[in-house]
């Protein structure tokens, strides 16, 4: 590296300092580089109304972490927002029509203040509970959040959006489960929101208690367990699942114009497809 990149990294560092603000819940920190005392604020603000909302949505016999830490690294390069093994959320700026810092503010303080009894119950061991652990943060993020702008909405009508991509074909929700860790990532534009329209029928149409039961996972997120909780086989509400959504899509106005325009905003994304 030549001298004077090095002189200037070092005079960025120099001149950067840290900013933050503590709340009864929440703990958010930045920098004079990434952020400003007044954003910080704001999502302080914000991130305490959720965690408000977001614990309301649990049974009241999980245990939900009360102190989380939201650390802010500027623009959006490649790394996604996520939730360490210390569970600190990790949050970088996305575009402003997408919400900025606040695109999946609300998914990953889901996973934050459900983590200490995640680490304990250890979830995270079952072979499908990833599908199971994003798809309920991302519907309580919609029902949270419901004015979010960004991933995996991108402003579009979630009937659309889910009816889209139930027509286009690709991973079905029993591949979803079976293969998280390999499908998440590169079917992400998919995966996200039929998971959380999954969750959505669950909670419509089968019940609040249900769904309650079924994010609680007492007796873990196994083929078993969760066929006990939803009453049913899981292919008997993914095919009923898979009619309701599609019936919604039918019902909504102009739909195949809305979900056209949505995939033009995808164009960023290559689709998984059979």
């Amino acid at each position: 590296m030549q001298t004077t990149q090095v002189l200037t990294l070092a005079l960025v560092s120099l001149s950067a300092c840290t900013i933050e603000a503590q709340g009864e819940h929440l703990h958010v920190v930045g920098s004079s580089v990434n952020s400003s005392e007044q954003e910080i604020q704001s999502l302080l603000d914000v991130g305490e109304t959720l965690h408000t909302d977001i614990a309301a949505l649990h049974p009241p016999d999980i245990a939900l972490d009360g102190e989380v830490r939201v650390e802010l690294h500027g623009q959006f390069r490649q790394t996604s927002p996520y939730v360490d093994d210390q569970g600190t959320v990790h949050l970088w700026r996305f575009s402003e029509a997408e919400g900025g810092y606040r695109a999946m503010y609300a998914h990953e303080l889901v996973h934050a203040i459900a983590y200490d009894s995640l680490v304990a119950s250890a979830l995270a061991e079952s072979e499908s509970a990833g599908f199971y652990l994003e798809g309920w943060a991302e519907y309580v993020a919609l029902l949270v959040d419901p004015g979010k702008t960004g991933f995996p909405l991108f402003g579009f009508d979630e009937d659309v959006v889910v009816g889209h991509w139930l027509q286009q074909g690709g991973p079905t929700l029993a591949e979803l489960r079976e293969r998280h860790e390999e499908l998440n990532m590169p079917c992400q534009g998919q995966a996200y929101i039929l998971r959380a329209s999954w969750f959505r029928y669950v909670d419509e149409e089968l019940g609040r208690e249900v769904v309650l039961d079924l994010a609680a996972a007492r007796d873990g997120l196994e083929r078993e367990a969760v066929e006990v909780v939803l009453g049913a086989s899981l292919e008997q509400v993914d095919a009923e699942w898979a009619d309701w959504a599609a019936a919604r899509f039918e019902a909504y106005p102009d739909a195949d114009a809305e979900a056209e325009a949505y995939l033009g905003r995808m164009g960023w994304y290559e689709p998984c497809l059979d």
